[in-house]
């Protein structure tokens, strides 16, 4: 079976949902937060097995980074802001015997299905996350749908003097 399909390993007669949000150390399913803490109570430095974490996504994500600029341009040519679109990424994390991390699978399409108060907690957490990155704001997009209308009505008026 699969080490980290969620979908599968719910189905187990023996698997064990957390019962409320702040409940990360009970149950099948834990936070990255109680993780490190646990790492750190085992004795061992979470910070360095974070930094090792981050470095292994960075390195993974450089890899693929040009493919993914040259579909994001393909796709999007005017955007000068580069804030039209975005991805959200689940990166599948194994830690050896020595807490050496070894990525298991990048999801391209992860899944926000919320089965626990704790799944909530922090999907919503990441996805406040993202809008908080991203910047959005009703001024930025009022000016932009003012632009386009500007666009729109000069190509409008144009056609408009060709049939003089």
């Amino acid at each position: 079976m699969h080490l980290t399909n969620y979908a599968i390993n719910k189905q187990n007669k023996d698997y064990e949902k957390n019962k409320t949000s702040s409940s990360d150390d009970v149950g099948h399913k834990r936070s990255l937060t109680y993780t490190m803490k646990f790492i750190e109570s085992q004795g061992y430095n979470s910070e360095k097995v974070m930094s090792d974490i981050e470095q292994t996504i960075i390195k993974s994500l450089l890899t693929v980074q040009p493919s993914l600029a040259h579909t994001y341009r393909s796709c999007q040519p005017d955007d000068v802001e580069n804030s039209m679109c975005f991805e959200i990424l689940g990166f599948d994390i194994f830690l050896d015997d020595n807490l050496r991390p070894w990525i298991l699978e990048v999801n391209h399409a992860p899944s926000f299905v919320c089965d626990t108060p704790l799944d909530t907690k922090i999907k919503r957490g990441l996805l406040l996350d993202v809008v908080r990155l991203l910047n959005l704001s009703v001024s930025k997009k009022n000016k932009f749908k003012r632009e386009k209308a500007k666009e729109f009505e000069k190509r409008a008026l144009k056609g408009k003097k060709r049939m003089t």
